[in-house]
């Protein structure tokens, strides 16, 4: 059954009217009273309709990948949500399209997919890679105005960023790690792919701050898990099993879970050291239990608002940012601050 006017205006409690000028997007109404209107139309599942592009709309795409963890995902559809409520501008039309897979090949698929179909920009996560950078300089000599969140892609053409500054993060992991362990005892650092800025970033700015503090080069190891669960606890199990030196893990990147089952399964008598980025559900319980000594958060929500802001600022009043990079909250989130 279609969601009415009448059902949003009996749900928020305001006049027909009054819902009519949020949907949309007309000037004058109280922001507390649009927050209300536009919460009532999200619980009751209004869909508004897709206007036709015309001269004076831009339309726009965020390409979303499906982590196994749907934390990251309902952090950045809520700020896309923020964002286009603080626009309130019909002409500012943006797609969302998640992504199948986390490849580069899904990626680069659904990057022409959208161009095909005429869209004037592309906000994307990507991996740093020669295929990816010549697609985002293709689109951009296209005329379409590309904006990366999460993981960057420099040096591509791309109009900006929105992300952790991930180096800082690595380096402020390895200040605490410091704290935990001490030479000769080694530290095992897990990330995903070095081919994505994300996770290259925090492991360059750990290693680097490692060594400033007075550990040496063979202080560290690193392993690429993809992000997948049970690669994770197979490499990290090995990896304890192998090297008794090893008294910390540095989880650069997710999944925590697959971490703890490595660790589980390695059989250590004394538990190894944990710092991991992100504060997602897994992470606070670990961090509540103990099992996790230190988190290191960020805001995916902040993320995905100022790459949306950004793009409706560029292609509906031609305003470049101020700011080529734009850089989230860093949080040091221990157990008593849960």
């Amino acid at each position: 059954m279609a969601v009415t006017i009448q059902k949003i205006a009996e749900l928020s409690g305001v006049s027909r009217g009054t819902v009519d000028r949020v949907l949309h997007g007309r000037p004058n109404v109280n922001p507390m009273i649009r927050e209300k209107v536009v919460r009532a139309a999200e619980k009751l599942g209004y869909q508004p309709p897709v206007p036709p592009k015309s001269a004076d709309c831009r339309q726009a795409a965020i390409l979303i990948p499906q982590w196994t963890d749907g934390y990251f995902n309902r952090q950045i559809v809520s700020g896309i949500r923020k964002a286009l409520r603080y626009i309130a501008d019909p002409a500012f039309i943006l797609t969302e399209q998640p992504l199948r897979t986390m490849t580069m090949q899904e990626l680069l698929r659904a990057m022409n997919e959208q161009i095909r179909s005429g869209v004037d920009g592309l906000i994307i996560r990507a991996e740093n890679t020669p295929e990816v950078r010549a697609a985002i300089e293709q689109a951009v000599q296209q005329g379409v105005t590309v904006i990366t969140y999460d993981a960057d892609v420099p040096h591509s053409g791309r109009l900006c960023h929105a992300g952790q500054d991930l180096v800082r993060a690595g380096a402020i992991a390895a200040g605490v790690m410091a704290r935990l362990i001490r030479p000769p005892e080694h530290v095992l650092i897990v990330t995903g792919n070095l081919r994505m800025e994300a996770h290259k970033g925090r492991v360059d700015g750990f290693c680097r701050r490692l060594l400033e503090l007075g550990f040496s080069e063979d202080a560290y190891r690193v392993i690429e898990t993809n992000e997948m669960p049970e690669l994770t606890g197979e490499l990290v199990a090995q990896a304890l099993q192998a090297d008794s030196r090893l008294h910390a893990v540095y989880m650069a990147c997710q999944p925590l879970s697959g971490c703890i089952a490595g660790i589980r399964k390695a059989r250590r008598t004394t538990r190894p050291h944990i710092v991991c980025n992100d504060l997602t559900p897994t992470a606070k319980r670990y961090l509540r239990e103990g099992t996790v000594d230190f988190v290191i958060g960020q805001s995916f929500s902040q993320e995905s608002f100022h790459a949306v802001l950004a793009m409706y600022q560029m292609l509906l009043r031609g305003v470049k940012p101020k700011r080529e990079l734009y850089y989230t909250d860093l949080r040091l989130i221990t157990q008593e601050m849960l």
